[in-house]
């Protein structure tokens, strides 16, 4: 059997290496925020709508993972040393 160490910064690297998701939304508000307001003007409805969909999709997966996360039962790791909690 392989015997994989892993640790939190090989993990940290791990997930660095993904690349930034992009949402429609953001990016508009990133080019287009007038500075004297929060909402973009001048985009058309249809580019809003998709926009507001998929930031509120997004929100709604996000949500849904955190509570996942939060209700993961313990796996005991009997044959992985994890070397940061070795005390």
């Amino acid at each position: 059997m392989t015997r994989a160490l892993w640790t939190v910064e090989d993990l940290r690297e791990c997930l660095l290496t993904l690349p930034p998701l992009e949402l429609k939304g953001m990016a508009l508000l990133r080019e287009r925020r007038p500075a004297d307001g929060f909402f973009p003007t001048g985009i058309p409805r249809a580019t809003m709508v998709e926009a507001i969909t998929e930031i509120t999709a997004y929100t709604e997966r996000a949500r849904r993972m955190g509570e996942a996360l939060a209700n993961l039962a313990p796996i005991p790791l009997l044959n992985q040393p994890v070397l940061e909690y070795g005390l």
